[in-house]
């Protein structure tokens, strides 16, 4: 999924912003957009860091609000 360091403009459905982007090794405070993606695994350059698992229940939460599941 998309993750964004502009800020967000209001509350967008499913957007969840990170509040603990230091400790996940994002460089500026960053949102993620729930909007699923693939990605070839060559074009990945490096892994900046992980979720917090208050981070990551949010996200899942956002998913299944906007997949309707």
């Amino acid at each position: 999924m998309a993750v964004t360091s502009q800020p967000p403009s209001g509350s967008r459905l499913g957007e969840v912003v990170g509040a603990h982007w230091r400790e996940a090794g994002l460089l500026k405070p960053s949102a993620i957009k729930p909007v699923p993606a693939t990605m070839e695994r060559g074009l990945i350059i490096r892994k900046l860091g992980r979720l917090a698992d208050e981070e990551l229940e949010l996200l899942r939460g956002a998913l299944r609000v906007v997949l309707g599941s």
